[in-house]
């Protein structure tokens, strides 16, 4: 039977990688949350002109006839790092035509958002920017998974005390971090959602039928948090173990 020092070890790597497996994965996906105006069945009046989607590929256009605003609601989904839609060449063409601009099918917002030359409406700037701040947490928790996995492989490998302290630290800023991003994308949810903001603008009296939806990788991400945090105290503990052994074996 393997000694408990072993044992102890062994359930630190597993818990650590099992962790970073769950925030990776979450991280790595655009399925955090879905945008969607399936619901909308405004009809046309004297003062609008509305061209109905006729699926998630296809795009309702909203014309106001007194400005001349045209707005485009569509269906999207995003993660971390872009906001996405599924819109045919057909329906993007349509959109080009009217905006005067073209719309890619992602919008990255770590390449594509700065604050001086961006022409976003306010609401678009601000989600750009909670997303910009959520992605920064994201970006040091992967260092932080990195870096532990390579300075655990030294710790265990030469039985060193501090590089094994440094793991469980590492561990634990990951978490933290991973936890520093979730909040700031509930936040940018929660204005979504109440305050009926978006990266695009949309015309106010289609809130009601606006939909958006947090997707399976939020609820991952959570739970690679909580399996981080017990690397974390598992290769702390490690830590103090190995400093009693040390400390028997010098007397």
């Amino acid at each position: 039977m393997p000694s408990p020092l072993v044992i102890l070890a062994s359930l630190s790597v597993v818990v650590g990688i099992l962790g970073s497996v769950f925030i990776f994965l979450a991280i790595s996906v655009d399925s955090w949350e879905e945008i969607d105006f399936s619901a909308f069945n405004m009809t046309n009046s004297s003062t609008l002109e509305i061209t109905p989607a006729t699926s998630r590929s296809d795009v309702t256009v909203y014309k106001e006839l007194a400005s001349g605003t045209n707005y485009f609601l569509y269906y999207q989904y995003g993660g971390p790092w872009k906001l996405c839609d599924l819109l045919t060449d057909s329906a993007r063409e349509t959109i080009a035509s009217l905006e005067a601009q073209s719309r890619d099918r992602c919008y990255n917002f770590v390449s594509e958002y700065d604050e001086e030359s961006s022409t976003l409406q306010s609401d678009g700037k601000s989600i750009a920017r909670l997303q910009n701040s959520g992605a920064s947490c994201f970006i040091v928790c992967i260092i932080d998974l990195v870096a532990a996995l390579g300075v655990g492989v030294i710790a265990l490998l030469h039985k060193h005390v501090t590089a094994c302290m440094v793991t469980g630290v590492l561990y634990c800023m990951a978490s933290l971090f991973t936890v520093f991003g979730l909040a700031i994308f509930h936040v940018k949810h929660h204005y979504e959602l109440y305050y009926c903001q978006s990266l695009y603008p949309i015309p106010k009296n289609s809130c009601d039928f606006r939909t958006v939806t947090i997707m399976w990788a939020v609820p991952v991400a959570w739970v690679g948090v909580v399996i981080c945090s017990a690397a974390s105290f598992l290769w702390l503990f490690l830590t103090r173990a190995l400093r009693v052994i040390k400390a028997k074996t010098m007397i």
